[in-house]
């Protein structure tokens, strides 16, 4: 990640790196200097990992935050990475390489690295953690990604979805891919008691960054006459860079009474005691860790039909689903739900008893294993 220090694109690589090390691997981290450390990654690092920072400000890390559309629409850049800038991962004389991809084409716009991989012959495996419907690649950055994805051991990716949409805008198969899921922030995976209030307490787990996790889209909704008659609170549980505008954005749509900021909060279970229903209005996701750990505590969902939403929600079933990231679409699938409230808790515990029957309770064993894989092809 260049946007963020840490995020839940970094918890798969971090659980596969940390097994490594149980198991006595050596591992190496080449990640963005941040000056100050994750605390996973500081824990990574007393377990014996050993960093290797790159610069972090630099015209990538720039084109990394202008929208994903402009950049679709610009022929491949010029890497601002030198050789250099990767020669100490090299200089590692590593067995294998993971590289992880906040987006599935981070790397794409890094051609110094496809070279350098290239000439290496070091063996690697890609994961991808997200990717959106509008990501139009030009010709170019089509063949650089060609050129990336297929000399990958492995290409994991954490939904059926993205991996589908992937080959889509590829517009190829891609036989070396795998999906594997995110580990969840939960030690008790019990169901969390049911809340006893009788106003309905939304809860909206996401980083507040609206163009992948579309909060404006549901305070657009939320402002409607219809929604300003129900008896509810929405609560955000979460930081980042559109914290200031989605608060005005708050009193623009005069709901700020009924909307609450709750920052971060690393007790997921708490967060669940609280409120009744997940709300996921997203323009893009791989899975969101969000929808598996409310699932576990026993609450259902409304979500858009992106990245892996779909296949851990049935309609109707343990949720409810938005055919498309827009309002009209999330207002239609939200008055669903709340028409059908009184199924809510039994659609909680049809969720928790899918969410414990589908979890891979070792993802980081299981990235490891393609990893070992790769390091003998």
């Amino acid at each position: 990640m260049s946007g963020f220090p840490w995020g839940g694109s970094e918890y798969l690589w971090a659980k596969m790196a940390e097994q490594s090390l149980l198991e006595g691997h050596e591992v190496f981290l080449s990640i963005y200097d941040w000056s100050v450390n994750h605390p996973v990654i500081i824990q990574l690092q007393q377990q014996g990992a050993k960093l290797l920072p790159r610069p972090r400000f630099s015209k990538a890390n720039l084109i990394s935050r202008i929208s994903r559309r402009i950049i679709d629409k610009l022929p491949l850049l010029n890497s601002s990475y030198s050789l250099s800038d990767y020669q100490a991962v090299i200089d590692c004389q590593p067995d294998v390489i993971c590289i992880n991809e906040g987006h599935v084409y981070n790397g794409v716009y890094e051609p110094n690295l496809i070279s350098l991989l290239n000439t290496s012959s070091i063996p690697y495996l890609i994961v991808s953690q997200l990717n959106e419907e509008n990501c139009k690649l030009d010709s170019n950055a089509r063949t650089s990604a060609e050129k990336l994805f297929s000399s990958a051991s492995y290409h994991v990716f954490v939904s059926h979805h993205n991996l589908k949409l992937t080959e889509r805008q590829l517009a190829q198969s891609l036989p070396n891919a795998v999906v594997l899921q995110n580990p969840v922030n939960l030690s008790d995976l019990s169901k969390v008691p049911w809340p006893f209030q009788s106003t309905i307490c939304f809860a909206s787990v996401a980083r507040l960054e609206v163009g992948f996790k579309g909060q404006d889209i549901l305070f657009e909704i939320l402002s409607s006459p219809i929604w300003q008659q129900r008896d509810w609170q929405c609560n955000l549980y979460g930081s980042g860079p559109d914290q200031a505008y989605l608060e005005d954005l708050t009193y623009h749509y005069g709901i700020a009474d009924k909307i609450k900021f709750m920052g971060h909060l690393n007790d997921i279970r708490s967060i669940w005691s609280d409120n009744h229903i997940l709300l996921l209005p997203s323009r893009a996701e791989g899975t969101p860790l969000a929808l598996i750990e409310a699932m576990l505590c026993g609450r259902p969902a409304v979500v858009t039909d992106v990245g892996g939403n779909a296949e851990w929600i049935e309609d109707e079933q343990t949720g409810f689903i938005a055919e498309a990231p827009t309002p009209k679409s999330f207002n239609a699938a939200l008055d669903r739900a709340w028409l059908a409230q009184n199924n809510w808790k039994q659609m909680g515990i049809k969720a928790h008893e899918y969410a414990t029957s589908k979890l891979d309770y070792s993802p980081g064993k299981s990235l490891l294993k393609l990893v070992l894989e790769t390091s003998k092809i």
